[in-house]
């Protein structure tokens, strides 16, 4: 009949070990709840740019403004005369040269970010000192124990002490957490952007607006009556498509904050070579 060492609880209160190795150290896909930019400032430069199609549609409103003066009498009125619009088709312009565009961002927000780190090998952690080393519900070994010749009824112990020690080797050739390690937010600043250049950058709608010009008056005086003829322009401009040439970028960020940081850990190959265990102490050993 197979027996097993049954122990309640075992423990130590210190251990040395000489040395301490990890063969690899395995991040999950890293979740970052929340990526913020502050103080972000862009140059954008482009060599040249040019337009597409420009077409530009002008409208004039006219209206007209009169008042007549009978000492006696006076009255005053305003007449609307109708529009006028007439458009300039004006082709394909080229800007042949561009300066900087300054860009100031304030704050940059972004959510749900995923990234992924290359596993981390070879990692020596020279010695360390291990304390308050505790286990429960040891049974030994997990299938059981027989011995020829020799019959075993029941054995209990209270307590059992050891004053020490030593082990050759303890290893780990897989550790699987169940929970991800939570890091806490991280800071980075200021971060200098690299100068980067891009290829040509065109629009892909076109780009159209509305302008309007200040009210322009014609004003006739004939004494005792007159007027004046009101021009209010209005241009609306249309361009097909917009292209910069040789875009440059390059700027800083003030700061850099990461919140929320999860990192699923897988620890591989885990050794702790000549293991000096102090003061062990086992209760309620039974077979």
């Amino acid at each position: 009949m197979a027996q097993t060492i049954n122990i309640a609880q075992a423990g130590a209160a210190s251990a040395v070990a000489a040395d301490i190795k990890i063969d690899e150290i395995v991040l999950g896909g890293v979740t970052i709840g929340q990526l913020s930019l502050e103080g972000a400032s862009l140059d954008l430069g482009s060599g040249s740019a040019s337009l597409q199609n420009v077409r530009i549609v002008l409208t004039l409103d006219f209206q007209f403004d009169w008042w007549i003066n009978l000492g006696f009498w006076s009255d005053s009125g305003s007449a609307d005369l109708g529009s006028l619009s007439f458009a300039l088709d004006l082709g394909n312009i080229a800007i042949p040269s561009l300066g900087n565009i300054p860009l100031a961002i304030p704050n940059i927000a972004l959510a749900s970010l995923n990234a992924a780190f290359a596993p981390v090998t070879a990692i020596d952690l020279g010695g360390g000192n291990l304390a308050g080393i505790a286990a429960t519900s040891i049974t030994l070994p997990k299938d059981g124990f027989t011995l020829t010749g020799l019959g075993v009824g029941a054995i209990s112990i209270a307590s059992v002490q050891v004053p020490a020690g030593v082990a050759a080797q303890f290893s780990i050739q897989e550790f699987h957490p169940n929970a991800s390690m939570v890091l806490p937010g991280a800071t980075l600043g200021p971060v200098q952007i690299p100068s980067a250049s891009a290829a040509d950058v065109q629009t892909t709608a076109p780009v159209s607006f509305t302008g309007a010009a200040s009210q322009q008056a014609l004003s006739l005086s004939l004494g005792v009556l007159g007027g004046s003829i009101n021009v209010t322009p209005t241009a609306f401009v249309s361009i097909g498509a917009l292209g910069l040439h040789g875009v440059a970028l390059s700027g800083t960020v003030t700061q850099a904050i990461l919140n929320n940081i999860g990192v699923p850990v897988d620890i591989r190959g885990l050794s702790l070579n000549a293991i000096d265990i102090a003061q062990i102490t086992a209760t309620n050993i039974t077979v």
